[in-house]
């Protein structure tokens, strides 16, 4: 599932989208604090926005019936602390309604009664092996580094299986233990810029180490060849 909540409170949007994670922790759970942010993030990939109504320069129901015009099958529910808003809300054929402040049981019952039911989508993320290139939403994705898309490939090249910092180091810079600063700084850069698209979750950590989570990701081709393109040798 793929949604993405709107509010000008970033603790409101932390919360839902902590909830959301809880209810349905395999689903992508985005979120946007003003509306410019919440437009660059839509998608016909996006299932649910969750929307308060109550926001600076345009509100809830008037952006909602923006993305009813765009997006015919969207669910839109409408999460506010005004209820006496409800009826002007209902005119835009939302998918529900919620009241501040919500709990899981609320998101839950409103996710069992949706105007347009969810289907299962692909990946958000896709790599291609050969040659070996990162598409987001089929969009190019970029690193802020070169050498952080060789670590995330060599990710991938292991298919999932986690990765000591000792392993990494020794197939991509022989060994070198002085290296060990730089792998960390690349493991936060590739963690950041996998979560300012909301795919925080591709990349997962356990005991130190590392691993990509293979069902995040959809992979076109063989992963191993991806260790003839770097020349990786194990």
């Amino acid at each position: 599932m793929l949604t993405l909540s709107i509010d000008d409170s970033k603790a409101a949007t932390d919360h839902m989208t902590y909830m959301l994670k809880k209810i349905d922790p395999d689903g992508t759970h985005l979120a946007a604090n003003t509306v410019s942010e919440a437009m660059s993030m839509m998608s016909h990939d996006v299932q649910i926005v969750f929307l308060d109504i109550e926001m600076p320069g345009i509100n809830g129901i008037q952006l909602a019936d923006k993305l009813r015009k765009e997006y015919e099958n969207l669910n839109i529910i409408f999460v506010t602390g005004y209820p006496e808003y409800s009826f002007e809300a209902y005119s835009v054929r939302p998918s529900g309604f919620l009241a501040k402040p919500v709990t899981e049981k609320d998101i839950a019952r409103e996710l069992r009664e949706l105007r347009y039911p969810i289907s299962k989508t692909k990946p958000r993320l896709r790599v291609q092996c050969s040659p070996f290139a990162v598409f987001a939403d089929d969009k190019p994705f970029e690193f802020k580094r070169q050498s952080t898309m060789e670590l995330f490939a060599y990710l991938v090249y292991k298919k999932g299986a986690y990765c000591t910092n000792g392993n990494i180091i020794a197939v991509l810079w022989g060994g070198d233990i002085e290296k060990q600063a730089y792998l960390r700084k690349l493991l936060s850069d590739m963690r950041k810029c996998f979560g300012s698209v909301g795919l925080d979750d591709v990349i997962a950590k356990k005991y130190g180490k590392t691993c990509v989570d293979m069902n995040k990701i959809q992979c076109v081709g063989n992963p191993s060849e991806i260790a003839e393109k770097f020349g990786w040798i194990e």
